[in-house]
């Protein structure tokens, strides 16, 4: 495959219809119909407060749970959080939204004056493993979600130079921060702002993650284990002046 072609397409399509003794059709004559518009109609009518009352229904059944804060309460709303998690190793994403936040002098002050050791994730190739390091020893990490998504109360995360992947899957206690505006009805709004992202051109994260809680594994005598692979906590602070 080259960029934007498929090679031998059309020679294969060909010999498969020459084969099948039908003639070729182009996809032209028989575009597809939706049946209906339900993608982009299922829950698009519900206001960001209705959004929430569905996703605080639908967290428990995912096991995680979620609180509602405003941006002035944030800080102790994550404090308390951290040191329900036991405190220790804090792993955070390099990240301008905890400043715009006004979060970094929270960290800098109350959370290094706490029992806690705070690591930040080194955007570079060449920290590659030092950084999948700190997320394995990490008991906490904390990230900014992208989407939260109301009808499977799923977060939606973008790996970035600032935030790798392993930030979200390794520590033991996961804590998304989630703006009252980023709350959307599906993955259909989701998926949409993604492609026309790329549409336009801009840079898009080399990884999109969907997370719905903590990992759930029922594969040993159907005894459901919650945490299993990953965090064994998961929270969502839900900021809803934001």
């Amino acid at each position: 495959m080259t960029t934007g072609k498929i090679q031998n397409r059309e020679s294969f399509l060909t010999n498969l219809s020459e084969k099948l003794g039908v003639p070729r059709r182009p996809v032209s004559e028989h575009p597809f119909v939706p049946i209906n518009q339900l993608p982009q109609e299922q829950l698009a009518d519900k206001s960001k407060e209705e959004l929430l009352e569905i996703v605080k229904a639908r967290v428990p059944k995912i096991h995680t749970q979620l609180f509602e804060t405003t941006a002035k309460d944030l800080a102790d709303t994550l404090l308390s959080l951290i040191k329900a998690s036991g405190g220790g190793k804090l792993l955070l994403p390099t990240d301008d939204r905890f400043a715009a936040c006004g979060l970094t002098e929270f960290i800098e002050t109350e959370l290094a004056s706490e029992d806690t050791t705070i690591t930040y994730w080194k955007p570079g190739n060449e920290y590659r493993d030092e950084n999948i390091q700190a997320a394995e020893q990490a008991n906490v990490s904390i990230a900014f979600a992208e989407f939260l998504l109301a009808e499977s109360g799923t977060i939606v995360v973008e790996t970035s130079a600032g935030q790798g992947r392993s930030l979200h899957f390794l520590p033991k206690h996961y804590i998304s921060i989630i703006p009252m505006s980023k709350l959307v009805p599906r993955s259909t709004q989701a998926a949409a702002f993604y492609s026309e992202k790329i549409e336009r051109g801009e840079k898009v994260g080399s990884a999109i993650h969907f997370i719905s809680g903590p990992s759930n594994s029922g594969d040993i005598e159907m005894q459901l284990v919650v945490g299993l692979h990953g965090p064994v906590k998961v929270y969502y602070v839900v900021v809803t002046d934001l």
